[in-house]
């Protein structure tokens, strides 16, 4: 059912493939997959892999609240319904896979009751953020009281996730299965795919008149974080575990991302600025900033494939 939530899916699935084409040419020369310690293959896979899933938690938290915020603006409603429906399908069955496993997609069950124990702490915390989001949209979409529940319960929720995802950065590199510099790569990409959908839902707030100041500031913020940093690993910054150029092929994606916000730019100033962009500049932003969640979803799934290695 879920492959033909379009929009959504595709994000998740494709970067894989095709990171896949270029990751073998690549993996012998980098200078991040010989340096954890070594452990059997197969376990080591299954831990990176842990990494990347708990990190992405982030963005789906994030697409499911920026969703709740555009369908309220009418901004292409059917689809960003269907996203935030398979949103909240896949955060759920994250969790589920990161503590019981999941034979299809290579990641054993977890046996350190530490990072248990937290994943058991999300899925406890997930009851009081998906409350109020199955209340907005079981029937009553657009109620404000809902929505403005959701911008609540997700900024307390982001934090946990955050606390959840150090954890596991500290644990899988104290147990060997990932260098240093390749959990700060994974992490610095994967932050940008969730900072592209945090954009768009403080745009979106921005526009709704949520907490504008304070909004307004946060959204400034964050598009000079995520420019930052696609600086930064083009320029191959060891400030995200790179030591210099990256792979011609990476490169490319990173300037399709760049090519995909330097339009959407000023529009986004224009709500900082309070002024309404127009229906076509809104559906700009909104599809601009999922494409470049598909281009950041590319390179953090390539970094992922040559940490495994």
């Amino acid at each position: 059912m879920l492959r033909n939530r379009t929009g959504f899916v595709p994000v998740l699935l494709a970067a894989t493939l095709v990171s896949l084409s270029f990751t073998a040419s690549f993996a012998q020369t980098s200078n991040q997959s010989g340096d954890a310690a070594d452990k059997p293959s197969a376990e080591k896979a299954s831990n990176v892999q842990r990494l990347n899933l708990i990190d992405r938690q982030r963005m789906l938290a994030e697409m499911m609240a920026k969703g709740l915020c555009l369908i309220d603006l009418r901004v292409n409603k059917k689809l960003h319904r269907n996203q935030m429906s398979a949103a909240q399908f896949v955060f759920h069955s994250t969790l589920d896979n990161l503590r019981d496993g999941n034979e299809a997609l290579s990641i054993a069950p977890e046996t350190v009751a530490e990072r248990k124990q937290t994943i058991d702490g999300l899925k406890a915390a997930w009851v009081n953020y998906a409350e109020p989001l199955n209340s907005w949209t079981g029937g009553r979409w657009g109620k404000k009281q809902f929505a403005l529940k959701v911008y609540e319960v997700s900024e307390d929720y982001a934090k946990l996730i955050k606390e959840a995802i150090e954890q596991y950065r500290k644990t899988l590199i104290d147990e060997g299965d990932i260098s240093s510099k390749s959990a700060k790569t994974i992490l610095s990409a994967g932050r940008q795919r969730a900072l592209s959908q945090r954009i768009a839902k403080q745009f979106c707030q921005s526009l709704s008149g949520y907490k504008p100041d304070e909004i307004n500031g946060r959204l400034k913020e964050n598009l000079a974080k995520f420019k930052d940093v696609t600086e930064k690993f083009a320029a191959g910054d060891a400030a995200v575990g790179l030591e210099g150029q990256q792979p011609g092929m990476v490169v490319d994606v990173i300037e399709n991302a760049r090519a995909t916000l330097s339009p959407i730019e000023p529009i986004i100033a224009m709500a900082v600025d309070g002024q309404k962009p127009s229906q076509e500049e809104l559906d700009l932003v909104a599809s601009s900033t999922l494409q470049l969640l598909r281009h950041w979803e590319k390179i953090t799934a390539t970094y992922v494939v040559l940490a495994k290695n």
